[in-house]
């Protein structure tokens, strides 16, 4: 979500490799691949590493206000 002005949450493959900054959003995982034959074992690693990634950085992101109850850092990173 680079040009739209969003922050992207995502795997590291395809363009989110070539243009994740730390900056833009989050990344899940360090772009690890996985054979076929270990999709189950993907999925759950990936799903894990999402929820933590919610309920440790975005989730608490969101919510954070300042006294006046105004979005204290928005979702600037």
């Amino acid at each position: 979500m680079i040009y739209n002005g969003g922050l992207n949450a995502s795997t590291l493959d395809g363009w989110w490799d070539e243009g994740y900054d730390p900056s833009l959003g989050w990344a899940i995982g360090k772009g690890e691949e996985y054979p076929e034959s270990e999709d189950e074992l993907q999925d759950t690693i990936e799903g894990q590493a999402l929820y933590n990634l919610l309920e440790q950085d975005i989730v608490p992101l969101f919510y954070e206000r300042s006294r006046d109850s105004v979005r204290a850092a928005g979702w600037k990173r």
